[in-house]
């Protein structure tokens, strides 16, 4: 059977309160106990009840005075190293929060994409999308693409989907037609060819 779950509020009861804050402090020196075996630190834990105006420390008032003293003997720079006021506590939660955003972000483009590609994979017409959907799916398809080929090893990996990958192959300057009269640039190359021919006969 679990156990039900504990509303965290004021104890209006000052006997059940009592009770409840005795138990949560012994808690809380047990772990502070096996922290400080488990790592070798030095650490202290001081409690003030209103109730009683009773101060309680642990392991002792004296060690526990010894240990803050020692604390602010520190240079103001080494105490505050760690230290998280209002603001940059604030700072810190939304960079985080900024972050787990961005990915979501991320991952609902990629799922949307993917059912976009489904969507055309399974009949739709390219030409039924809207300029908005070609955009991002050419993105998308571009940074799969310089992926898997990264991946794979490619020496010439793509950088967009418009360009096509040459891999091994080197454009030859006989494969490219110069800018003019197409016919001349023909008959030079047969004539050259004729030549070729009549030095392997001879």
């Amino acid at each position: 059977m679990t156990r039900p779950k504990l509303k965290i509020a004021w104890i209006e009861d000052r006997k059940k309160r009592n009770i409840a804050c005795q138990k949560r402090m012994k808690g809380l020196m047990k772990m502070a106990e096996e922290l400080t075996i488990l790592s070798d630190t030095k650490a202290c834990l001081t409690f003030f009840n209103r109730d009683d105006g009773k101060l309680v420390a642990w392991p002792s008032q004296e060690e526990a005075e010894s240990l803050i003293d020692r604390f602010y003997a520190l240079p103001e720079i080494q105490r505050n190293m760690y230290a998280d006021d209002q603001e940059s506590y604030i700072k810190t939660i939304t960079k985080k929060i900024e972050k787990k955003l961005e990915h979501s972000q991320k991952v609902v483009e990629e799922l949307e994409m993917d059912h976009l590609m489904f969507q055309i994979q399974n009949g739709r017409m390219l030409a039924d999308l809207s300029q908005t959907e070609v955009e991002k799916l050419m993105s998308y398809a571009s940074k799969k693409i310089t992926v898997l080929t990264r991946e794979l090893g490619a020496e010439h990996p793509y950088t967009s989907v418009d360009e096509p990958f040459l891999g091994d192959e080197i454009p030859k300057a006989t494969d490219v037609a110069p800018e003019g009269d197409d016919e001349e640039y023909m008959k030079a190359n047969e004539g050259e060819s004729s030549k070729s021919g009549g030095a392997d006969n001879a």
